[in-house]
């Protein structure tokens, strides 16, 4: 049996969706983050990066970002966090006025239970291949 035909079997479409769920997260969370660390800026609006239209566009695979080999010993561009750019989608909060330091706090909380959803998801899922492996043996 081919290798990659196996590779792609073992590391199906869920892992690859967790993945770019944990990559918009960690996007979210640097937005997030400056946003407290600018809660003293005198007429700074906070942003956030809308993880549901973010993901759905991901999904349609609008968000790719195409990189340009610009040396023969360079790699192939492959998807992951470095061939997304989401700081396109960052939104304005409309009508704020300055930054709401307990909504930006509980912003912060449900994203970073969320991405450990995603660490949890992924380490069921290496468990299920590591029983399948010893249960080959």
């Amino acid at each position: 049996m081919n290798h990659l035909l196996i590779g792609k079997k073992l590391f199906d479409k869920t892992m690859s969706l967790v993945q770019r769920s944990m990559d918009i997260r960690a996007s979210r969370h640097r937005v997030l983050s400056s946003n407290v660390a600018n809660i003293e800026t005198p007429e700074y609006v906070s942003r956030d990066l809308p993880f549901q239209k973010v993901f759905e566009s991901c999904l349609e695979g609008a968000s790719a970002l195409s990189l340009a080999k610009t040396h023969p010993a360079h790699l192939p561009a492959t998807e992951g966090p470095l061939s997304q750019d989401f700081s396109s989608q960052v939104e304005t909060d409309p009508g704020a006025a300055g930054v709401d330091i307990d909504q930006q706090m509980s912003r912060l909380a449900e994203n970073n239970l969320m991405f450990q959803a995603g660490v949890q998801a992924l380490i069921k899922k290496f468990e299920a291949l590591k029983v399948g492996i010893g249960e080959s043996r």
